[in-house]
């Protein structure tokens, strides 16, 4: 009901009748605002899931999809269908964004099975970060004016790109990352103890471990094709559930991680669209990273 042109609550109603209606608040609700509302929701709860899961599988509080150069390789994908002609529609830049993501898992997925240290994840997720902008960077040299001009927008952040005819794609996605990773919540419940830990219970850990980050990529690919690069929504929320529900039950902290970064993503889209959304969440996420490494189990000198 807010934005440069509000309406009233019966005007709101009268929109919902269907988007088949030809005046303004038809127009307004179920051309701009539904899909933008949609996208909030859908990518904030995406997000801070494939952070969470991220965070557990891993076994580091500073892991996220956009750290781990996760949204990195989404946007590479991105960048090959709508700059190199590689990918055509909303299908096709879904279907790279989300190769992009799971090839940079898999990649990671390497790395911590070499590495008992979790900081070295975070050092390798800047590299592929720094490398993925430059094979970005060396498709734009190549790239017509008009492919050039819709990645660049794109590249900004926003919850405002996402049509109304694409939603149900989001959604679909959305909801098959989730499966994947709701059904593992037994292996993230024993993970965050030990994968000995979850062997012992009977647990197929190694398929259990390639669903849930299998699910966290198409959550991360799927949010960064639609909506853009969005940062600290998959670091910074999962932090805040801890700290909402006090507990590590996943049961509870899945749920929860989607309300919370559901809410915190519609909170930033009711700001201007003239403000950057990244501004807009490092606003908050900042300040609970800082937290986190500050409360570290070795304080200051964690």
């Amino acid at each position: 009901m807010l934005g440069k042109v509000n309406f009233g609550f019966a005007d709101l109603l009268n929109a919902l009748a269907g988007p088949e209606g030809e005046d303004v608040s038809h127009r307004i609700f179920w051309g701009l605002r539904f899909p933008r509302m949609m996208a909030a929701l859908l990518a904030g709860g995406a997000l801070a899931v494939s952070g969470l899961a991220l965070q557990t599988v891993f076994r580091n509080p500073l892991c996220g999809p956009f750290v781990l150069g996760i949204s990195s390789g989404a946007s590479l994908g991105v960048a090959l269908a709508l700059l190199a002609g590689m990918g055509f529609g909303h299908l096709g830049v879904l279907g790279a964004a989300s190769a992009g993501a799971l090839s940079v898992t898999v990649v990671i997925m390497f790395i911590a099975s070499r590495f008992s240290q979790s900081s070295v994840l975070l050092i390798a997720g800047l590299l592929f970060g720094y490398f993925i902008d430059a094979l970005v960077s060396v498709i734009i040299a190549g790239a017509q004016t008009e492919s050039l001009a819709v990645y660049v927008a794109w590249g900004f952040g926003s919850f405002g790109r996402l049509t109304l005819d694409a939603v149900w794609l989001f959604v679909v996605s959305v909801v098959v990352g989730l499966a994947l990773v709701v059904g593992s919540v037994r292996y993230l419940n024993a993970a965050r103890i030990g994968d000995d830990f979850a062997t012992g219970l009977g647990i197929n850990v190694k398929l259990a471990r390639k669903c849930v980050l299998l699910g966290a990529s198409i959550l991360a690919g799927a949010s960064t094709a639609f909506c853009g690069p969005v940062a600290f929504i998959g670091i910074a929320v999962p932090h805040l559930a801890y700290m909402l529900f006090g507990t590590t039950n996943h049961r509870i902290l899945i749920p929860g991680c989607l309300c919370c970064g559901s809410l915190f993503a519609l909170v930033a889209g009711l700001f201007p669209v003239s403000i950057p959304l990244n501004a807009i969440l490092s606003v908050v996420g900042v300040p609970v990273i800082l937290y986190v490494i500050l409360r570290g189990p070795k304080g200051r000198g964690a």
